[in-house]
């Protein structure tokens, strides 16, 4: 059976903020910003060898959701999986990444508690999606983050 995808991920993407350059976190005065995340980067590189691939995910609806899905368009990744929050408490998973050169070690700071992903429910997730793509990832961030959200929603 012919599938719609070759690789579908699902993970919590991220505003990924860093200093330009080798400028460090605590000098700097500006962020360059980019859309972030582990699944996002598989379904990236699997997207540039020729797969095709779409993310499960949400986003805020606000500029910075936009930005980042109009990113993940752009990389080739399919968006048609990605939910949408509405909500006056939508928010973006960030996290602050300064590079290292040795022999200062790079340093990441998250801040990804209480964002749009974490309201993402198994029932918006459409049941057939699965069965569409040949290959499904995940990590275990992504099982650890919405795991206790979850858990709650399976029980009641």
């Amino acid at each position: 059976m012919q599938k719609k995808y070759d690789l579908i991920t699902m993970g919590q993407l991220l505003l990924r903020l860093s200093p330009p350059g080798s400028e460090r976190l605590m000098n700097c005065e500006m962020f360059e910003k980019q859309a972030g995340g582990a699944e996002l980067n598989v379904a990236v590189g699997a997207s540039q060898l020729g797969l095709c691939t779409g993310i499960i995910s949400k986003l805020p609806v606000n500029d910075i959701g936009i930005f980042v899905r109009n990113k993940i368009r752009s990389y080739g990744v399919g968006d048609e999986l990605l939910l949408y929050d509405n909500s006056k408490e939508a928010r973006m998973g960030i996290y602050f990444y300064e590079g290292g050169a040795f022999p200062k070690k790079p340093k990441v700071f998250y801040d990804r508690e209480n964002s749009s992903f974490h309201s993402m429910t198994i029932s918006e997730i459409p049941s057939g999606i699965y069965g569409q793509a040949r290959c499904f990832h995940t990590t275990g961030i992504t099982l650890r983050s919405a795991g206790k959200y979850a858990v709650r929603q399976w029980r009641s």
